[in-house]
């Protein structure tokens, strides 16, 4: 599923995702609150207030703090990347049929980022989905997929 972008006053936008993960909530819980198999290794403290810390192979490492933790239903935290403004992510778990709903909304991108935050995260998902059902996952090979068609959507 592709996400959506949004802009705000400030030209500030927004990428959304909605996905359906056949697996439980209490199971995606628990990845995003260790994102490591899916995402990048990662510490996640896991309160209110807890650090962040997330180390990508690029060498970069991506920082923040935990601003919601309600298990397993909400996990939001601050997004500081080097070289960007602060950003935010938030993902929101409903039990549904047969699985979970998870949306995942970060926000305040700077404008000219949203396009590879949009193909970064569907990749990103695509790999969680992957890692709930055990299956190999190519992240580079998605991302260099999808990045046309959010260079298209974010026109």
């Amino acid at each position: 599923m592709t996400g959506s972008y949004s802009a705000v006053a400030d030209d500030r936008r927004s990428v959304t995702f909605v996905r359906f993960l056949a697996a439980p909530p209490e199971r995606v819980w628990a990845a995003l609150a260790d994102p490591s198999a899916w995402l990048a290794p990662a510490t996640i403290d896991p309160r209110v207030g807890g650090a962040v810390r997330i180390e990508f192979d690029s060498g970069d490492t991506t920082t923040g703090t935990v601003l919601t933790w309600d298990p397993p239903r909400t996990l939001e935290h601050e997004w500081h990347h080097p070289g960007e403004d602060r950003s935010v992510v938030r993902y929101d778990l409903v039990a549904v049929e047969g699985g979970t709903e998870l949306t995942l909304v970060h926000r305040l991108l700077q404008a000219d980022q949203a396009t590879g935050y949009g193909a970064g995260w569907h990749a990103h998902l695509d790999g969680l989905a992957a890692a709930l059902a055990g299956t190999p996952h190519d992240w580079d090979a998605v991302f260099g997929e999808q990045l046309p068609r959010y260079r298209e959507l974010a026109r």
